[in-house]
């Protein structure tokens, strides 16, 4: 993947993930997506996690084992 391509993706994930981009670095992004169909294909792929993580996060309770496990993995990475 081009150093491009990951600067657009990671400022993309961040608009994702509720952070705040101006309109300038919004249309940026929107342009990069419409010019780079692998880019257009990836954001796609998060966009659609992000929706069904959402959805699940206020429908489903992650059980406390789970989240011990996780937390254990992270504190031994």
């Amino acid at each position: 993947m081009k150093e491009v391509c990951r600067e657009y993706l990671a400022r993309a994930y961040l608009y994702l993930d509720g952070e705040v981009l101006s309109e300038t670095e919004r249309t940026e992004i929107r342009v990069h997506l419409e010019e780079c169909s692998p880019c257009l294909e990836r954001y796609g792929l998060e966009r659609e996690l992000v929706t069904v993580i959402a959805r699940l996060r206020t429908t489903t309770r992650c059980p406390d084992a789970l989240k011990n496990r996780i937390a254990s993995l992270l504190e031994n990475s």
